[in-house]
């Protein structure tokens, strides 16, 4: 949270993997997916943030997101969510900055 990381190499997002549910019963994760867009308003005539949003394999808990994907001096908010076989959903969320 709040990290400040370096446009100058890949970043690599990791995660731990969800096994329980939030009363410590097991659950089954089909899949997880990111979001990472960046901090500001849209472009007027954009619809959506600049970002990346995709969906990822259960056993995937991290990814190399290339460095041509930021921009030097810049706020970005990401997003990981465990899609569970029935639906349900849990959210994690934080930010970071990169550095010029």
């Amino acid at each position: 949270e709040g990290a400040n990381v370096s446009t100058n190499k890949d970043l690599i997002v990791s995660w731990e993997p969800v096994t329980k549910t939030i009363d410590d019963k097991p659950v089954n994760i089909i899949a997880y997916q990111l979001i990472i867009e960046k901090d500001e308003e849209p472009p007027e005539h954009m619809i959506g943030k600049m970002g990346l949003s995709m969906y990822l394999p259960s056993s995937v808990t991290e990814i190399r997101i290339p460095k041509e994907f930021f921009e030097p001096n810049t706020s970005y908010v990401w997003e990981v969510l465990a899609i569970e076989e029935s639906g349900n959903q849990a959210l994690m969320s934080s930010f970071f900055s990169t550095l010029s």
